[in-house]
């Protein structure tokens, strides 16, 4: 063998060596294995839905009457900016996707948007609860307008990555699940420190709830909290399974969109997410109008929204092994509708504190099995979209379900807002009428969402089907390899 082959021999050998070692942050363990998953990996996906709700629930539970009682806007215009702004932000959650597929770094995929995001979506948090505080005045709709879809735009260049950080983790659908529930309990933890201190900080910082800087230093300290989280998060977690080879060809995107509108599992389950979050912006939103008005307590805030986070840290141990009994879909819809029955025993004992928190627990615990599963089922429509396309796209199919939840979160505020307009609400004259006509809007909007829900569930089929489609995912990546 001459030098120049020998040399070449050489570095083919050396480049061989090198595919086989994962890049700085990559597991070497098979995405196959759900022990490949440690403790401490799991654990993360908590702390990440912690620092997002810490975001979220706050934006959710807050941003309404911040707008309508500290930044003295109107409830017609507080949801018209709501809606606009959220929707268009929503749609910058694809061109994210877009961008994740097409990521390499040495960090992996999706782990360095958490690393460089998480400030950015800390200080536009921070800023999303300053305002001119002029009423319906051009500054202050333009401010919040303005800082509103920002903030989204952060909150999709982290969450994105975020979400699809679980279908690069593991390909076992059990595991999934199991990380979904964790999710799950951290959303509710998050809700519960949101429910449980926000308002007595405010108070305690600027003298009233509705002080703007007990409003600045409270969410500054979230913004702060939510960063540390999110770069725990990127120390934490590895990507193992293998991304499938990304083209740049004219038309390539075109060709990954019409194969996403062909999977109905995911359209379903879209749909779906977009209910279950227009249901969980009336509740989070609607909860604070509903104790001080309907109920004439303002300090019933904190514990209604703590029942609600309870539920939801209860529901994420209790869902995965009751859909595993029951099925997926035919545990969510039972589960729904009797959350539906529940609303008229809600409405009998809503004079009394106590009886109404623990029929709306436990209410809540059962409609919220679907919004537990979802992020694993979108999940699990990443291996129906490989075998019928031959590409996961994780990034479009979790930008889209990131999506979902931003059309859901602005549905919602902005149906509770117009709502409250419809009734005649003004903060400064709050009449018998209107305070009826809140707890209306408290009880009936989520019931006439969650029959919504049900009829979008009713069109997920994947389940049956997952064994025989990860199967022909294996076999159509062991053939490519060995070709």
């Amino acid at each position: 063998m001459s030098d120049t082959s020998r040399r070449r021999a050489t570095l083919a050998s050396t480049a061989a060596v090198r595919a086989t070692i994962p890049p700085r942050g990559l597991a070497a363990t098979d995405p196959d294995d759900p022990r490949a998953v440690g403790k401490r990996e799991r654990a993360a996906f908590a702390l990440g839905d912690i620092a997002s709700n810490l975001t979220w629930t706050t934006i959710s539970s807050y941003l309404l009457f911040f707008y309508t009682d500290v930044a003295l806007m109107s409830a017609a215009v507080a949801g018209v900016v709501i809606l606009i702004a959220r929707v268009l932000d929503a749609f910058f959650d694809p061109a994210v996707g877009v961008l994740l597929d097409r990521t390499t770094t040495r960090w992996g995929r999706a782990r360095p948007y958490l690393l460089f995001g998480a400030p950015l979506l800390g200080v536009l948090t921070f800023l999303t609860f300053l305002t001119p505080g002029g009423g319906d005045d051009f500054p202050t709709i333009a401010y919040a307008a303005a800082t509103f879809v920002l903030v989204g735009l952060a909150y999709s260049a982290v969450n994105v990555p975020y979400g699809a950080l679980m279908a690069m983790t593991t390909r076992d659908s059990g595991m999934r699940m199991k990380l979904a529930g964790l999710r799950s309990f951290g959303v509710g933890i998050g809700i519960i420190i949101v429910s449980t201190f926000t308002q007595p900080l405010i108070a305690a910082i600027g003298g009233s709830t509705t002080s703007k800087t007990g409003f600045a230093v409270t969410i500054g300290i979230y913004a702060a909290v939510g960063v540390l989280l999110l770069w725990l998060v990127f120390a934490w977690v590895k990507e193992r399974v293998p991304a499938t080879p990304v083209t740049h060809e004219r038309g390539t995107f075109a060709r990954s969109l019409r194969s996403l509108a062909g999977n109905r599992p995911w359209i379903a389950v879209f749909v779906f997410s977009v209910l279950a979050f227009a249901r969980l912006g009336v509740v989070t939103g609607g909860a604070v109008y509903f104790a001080i008005y309907a109920l004439g307590n303002p300090g019933a805030i904190p514990i209604v929204l703590l029942a609600f986070s309870l539920s939801a840290v209860v529901g994420s141990l209790l869902t995965a092994p009751i859909l595993r009994l029951l099925g997926q879909r035919r545990a969510i819809i039972l589960g729904l509708a009797l959350s539906i029955v529940l609303t008229y025993a809600m409405y009998l004992v809503h004079t009394d504190l106590i009886a109404f928190s623990i029929v709306f627990f436990i209410a809540n615990i059962l409609g919220g099995f679907g919004f537990v599963a979802a992020p694993a089922l979108i999940a699990d429509t990443v291996e129906w979209q490989e075998a019928r396309s031959g590409r996961r796209d994780e990034g479009l199919l979790f930008a889209g379900y990131s999506m979902s939840t931003k059309i859901g979160a602005a549905i919602g505020t902005a149906l509770l807002a117009w709502g409250l307009a419809l009734i005649g609400y003004d903060p400064a004259h709050v009449t018998a009428a209107t305070a009826d006509g809140v707890l209306w809007l408290f009880l009936l909007l989520p019931a006439g969402i969650s029959v919504l829900q049900i009829l979008a569930i009713a069109g997920y089929t994947l389940e049956r089907r997952l064994p025989e489609v990860a199967a022909a995912v294996r076999a159509r990546r062991a053939e490519s390899a060995g070709e």
